[in-house]
């Protein structure tokens, strides 16, 4: 299904200081693209714009979509249309004239981090397809990451499975947040970005970060849990409010319910964590040396 051993970091081998260092600069002065534009990235988008104007951030809506065609028209009448003005600009190329909607070719040429928001239908293609762009551009240091679509279903082999499973050096965004939130100005939320790689993850983490003030991204080595936890966390917010509608009336009951569900979400990911045939390696044969990074210092080679 995917070529093995995929490369998909910020850094080209072989590492050396002076390299490293201007790579490092170049990631943290980038964009991020997000490809396959829902209701997150675009409401990610209308926070970015509210509260910087939107300037680290691109967008390109899958062809034949439209780019607020995830929003209901009460939530389109809602929104400021100097905003909506600015995610528009987010989103059209660099021509212009043209008026043309970005593609995932535009991003991989103008973002350092891209992702992949499509839902598991697209997901496996989409995939597919950023990797052939950015060897044909010639910009394999960009680093791709799924935002959704971690559970797919090979239909050939009536296998289903979690993409990064597949592919181990997907990153993967997750973000937390209320309904409505990311369009309040006064609200925040939280994400995950993950990598099996460190820095990638704390670089990407960073660079995510930037986007908007409101927005606090935490770096994690694994991918694979990253993705058990989203969708764990998405079947329990399911059943809390099933939980809460059911039994509104016994308003005691609801946080055990919720303690439950959490404690479930867990152990899901320790168990993943624990059962992963290369968590040996996402340890022990990191790429750089995180000790030797936080004193300024990069290593020559693998560890």
């Amino acid at each position: 299904m995917f070529e093995k051993n995929l490369i998909n970091s910020f850094f080209a081998e072989p590492y050396s200081r002076e390299p490293v260092a201007v790579r490092i600069r170049e990631v943290l002065t980038g964009k991020v693209g997000f490809y396959s534009v829902g209701l997150y990235p675009a409401s990610l988008a209308y926070n970015c714009a509210l509260q910087n104007g939107g300037l680290n951030i691109l967008l390109a809506p899958r062809d034949g979509r439209q780019l607020f065609g995830a929003f209901s028209d009460t939530d389109l009448c809602e929104m400021d249309k100097g905003i909506k003005n600015k995610i528009e600009s987010m989103a059209i190329s660099s021509d212009i004239k043209s008026k043309k909607y970005n593609t995932l070719e535009d991003l991989i040429i103008n973002c350092e981090l891209v992702v992949l928001s499509s839902n598991s239908k697209h997901i496996i293609n989409d995939v597919k397809l950023a990797f052939e762009l950015r060897k044909k551009l010639n910009r394999e240091n960009v680093l791709i990451a799924c935002l959704v679509g971690s559970f797919c279903h090979d239909k050939d082999s009536d296998e289903s499975f979690v993409l990064c499973e597949k592919l181990n050096n997907l990153a993967f965004f997750s973000g937390f947040h209320r309904h409505g939130a990311l369009r309040n100005r006064l609200d925040s939320f939280t994400a995950n970005f993950c990598h099996p790689e460190a820095f990638n993850a704390i670089l990407g983490a960073k660079l995510l970060n930037k986007i908007s003030p409101n927005i606090q991204v935490s770096a994690g080595v694994h991918n694979i849990e990253g993705q058990y936890i989203k969708a764990a966390k998405n079947i329990s917010s399911i059943f809390a409010g099933f939980g809460h509608t059911f039994h509104k009336n016994n308003p005691g009951l609801l946080p055990t319910l919720l303690t439950l569900l959490l404690d479930q979400c867990l152990d899901q990911a320790a168990y993943v964590s624990m059962s992963r045939a290369d968590r040996d390696d996402l340890y022990q044969k990191q790429p750089f040396n995180l000790l030797a990074l936080y004193s300024k210092d990069v290593v020559t080679h693998r560890n």
